[in-house]
């Protein structure tokens, strides 16, 4: 899931465009990753802003309004395309850094594919609790995919290749793990502790007993879903999902309840192929997004 990387990093305007919605539209604008770019877009379908950026496979709208991506490096951008922030990995065979999350603290949670090193960067430039992931050696590639820290401390880390989630206690050292079949891109924790994951080809629910609780397999769904790799927990359990290398009769993001119903749904056939590997529903509400 190699895509050419952008030379230019920076704000650029768009030619009117409209994401097609279909079924309803979302109650709050999206912010979404994939594709070269990461964008906001209105419930309407309008883009508000869009970045240009390199092989992205994980990005935030933070609560200041600025965008922290992770595209081989991690960097911050202000609204209007300023860097403000960047990390750039030493080793970049298999990718870079595929992951990051701005935390409480201040630090940034950071992902290296390349090395298997997830850890916290510190604003003066430390690296702090590092948790070392072995390689993926038949494909470096997918090593490591979405990495969050939990409000309680743990961290989540996704080892795509070998179809394992492990959660990570602030020991660093791993409490519960669970093998899947597939590739592992996302993981999100429920309020009662079960973690739903992103497999491509369906999303699954698992208690921290190991038992499968829930899936939606996107064939099943009468709609033309493939390539989950973003997912967004909200508080009315229903989850907001992004989709990886869509076509334009594809389903490139949507909304699904816990009884399986697709409430919206969207493409943007304009752009042809399109990618959002990460997805973000922009609800002032939520404090800090489950995704």
């Amino acid at each position: 899931m190699r895509l050419p990387l952008a030379l230019l990093l920076c704000l650029v305007a768009l030619a009117p465009l409209r994401a097609e919605f279909s079924g309803g539209a979302p109650a709050h604008p999206l912010f979404i990753a994939g594709g070269g770019h990461v964008a906001e877009l209105t419930p309407q379908g309008e883009t508000l802003r869009k970045w240009r950026v390199g092989n992205v496979n994980d990005a935030w709208r933070l609560p200041n309004g600025n965008v922290l991506v992770a595209d081989g490096a991690a960097w911050e951008a202000t609204p209007d395309g300023k860097r403000v922030w960047e990390y750039k990995a030493k080793e970049t065979k298999g990718g870079g850094v595929f992951s990051c999350q701005r935390l409480p603290n201040g630090n940034t949670l950071i992902a290296e594919n390349s090395t298997g090193r997830v850890f916290e960067r510190t604003p003066d430039g430390r690296d702090l609790n590092v948790i070392q992931v072995p390689l993926n050696e038949k494909d470096r590639h997918q090593t490591l995919r979405m990495v969050r820290r939990l409000p309680n401390g743990d961290t989540l880390v996704c080892r795509s290749g070998v179809g394992i989630v492990e959660l990570y206690g602030p020991d660093l050292k791993v409490k519960w793990s669970q093998q899947v079949k597939g590739l592992a891109f996302a993981a999100v924790p429920d309020p009662a502790g079960n973690v739903y994951i992103a497999l491509l080809d369906r999303i699954q629910l698992w208690s921290p007993g190991h038992e499968l609780l829930w899936e939606f397999v996107g064939k099943d769904s009468g709609l033309p879903i493939k390539n989950m790799t973003g997912i967004h927990l909200l508080p009315n359990g229903n989850l907001v999902v992004g989709c990886y290398a869509c076509g334009p009769r594809d389903v490139g993001a949507f909304e699904l309840t816990p009884r399986k119903t697709v409430l919206w749904r969207y493409a943007t056939p304009k752009r042809g192929r399109d990618s959002h590997m990460a997805i973000q529903l922009l609800d002032p509400a939520i404090a800090t997004p489950n995704r």
